[in-house]
C-alpha cells in the first residue's frame, strides 16, 4: 500500500488533520532557551535542531516557532512518505536522505541549506536507531557549517506510545504540551567525535526532562 502514491497522501493528509485536532483542543507553550531566542529570534542566525526519533510527530512545531522556513531531514524509507505528506502541508521544506540510503546526498543538501540562511531539523538517532543514541552525522555537520546545535524535545500530558522501535509518541487531544528548546551546543572543528555526540545525547535527555517536568 506504501507504493500507492494517492493512499500515501491520503494518509499524510489524515496525519496533518489530526496534528490541527491535538493543536486546537490542547494548551501549547514553547520554552525556549534565551541564546536560542537571541540566535533565532533576533539575529535571524540558522540553527541545526535536534530531537529524538520518537518526537518527530512534533517537526511541524518548528515552522511555529521559527516563523518562517525550516528544511527538515527526512528518511528515504517508503513509510516516511506519509510524514512528509503532513510536514509539507504545513509548510515544511524536506531534504529525504538517511545513513542507509541518499546519506551523502542529503548531508551536502542540508550544509547548503545552512549556509543558505534556513535552520534545519534531524533526528540524530535515525532512521532506525539504536534509539536516543547521537550518530555522528548531526555532529559532522556542526563542525562544518559552524551552527549550533539546539537541543528539543516536546512534553505532552497525555501520550500514546506506538509499537515502533523507538516507542513513537503519538499525543492525544485535550493535553497541556510544551515544545523545549534547550542550550544551544557548538561543536568546535578539530573535536573528536565521541565526547561531542555524548554531550548531545545528555542536552537532548535533559530537554525531554525539562520538558516533561513542565507539564507535570
Amino acid at each position: 500500500m506504501l507504493n500507492n502514491r494517492g493512499l500515501t497522501w491520503l494518509v499524510g493528509s489524515l496525519l496533518n488533520a489530526y496534528g490541527q485536532l491535538f493543536l486546537i483542543t490542547s494548551r501549547l507553550r514553547i520554552e525556549a532557551d534565551p541564546e536560542v531566542e537571541r540566535l533565532v529570534r533576533e539575529q535571524r542566525v540558522p540553527v541545526i535542531y535536534a530531537l529524538w526519533h520518537s518526537h518527530v510527530f512534533f517537526v511541524p512545531l518548528f515552522r511555529r516557532y521559527e516563523r518562517r522556513a525550516v528544511s527538515v531531514l527526512l528518511s528515504a524509507h517508503r513509510d516516511a512518505q506519509i510524514v512528509g505528506v503532513a510536514a509539507r502541508l504545513r509548510g515544511i521544506r524536506l531534504v529525504f536522505g538517511s545513513s542507509t540510503r541518499g546519506g551523502a546526498k542529503a548531508y551536502l543538501q542540508l550544509l547548503s541549506v545552512l549556509q543558505g540562511g534556513q535552520s534545519v531539523v534531524m533526528t540524530p538517532d535515525g532512521p532506525k536507531g539504536p534509539a536516543e543514541r547521537v550518530k555522528s552525522g548531526v555532529i559532522h555537520l556542526a563542525q562544518q557549517s559552524g551552527c549550533a546545535i539546539v537541543p528539543v524535545a516536546l512534553g505532552c500530558s497525555r501520550v500514546h506510545r506506538l509499537k515502533s522501535w523507538d516507542r513513537s509518541l503519538l499525543p492525544l487531544p485535550f493535553s497541556k504540551a510544551v515544545f523545549e528548546l534547550g542550550e544551544p551546543m557548538y561543536c568546535p572543528a578539530e573535536a573528536p567525535l565521541e565526547p561531542l555526540q555524548q554531550q548531545l545525547e545528555a542536552a537532548i535527555q535533559a530537554t525531554v526532562a525539562r520538558a516533561a517536568h513542565r507539564v507535570t
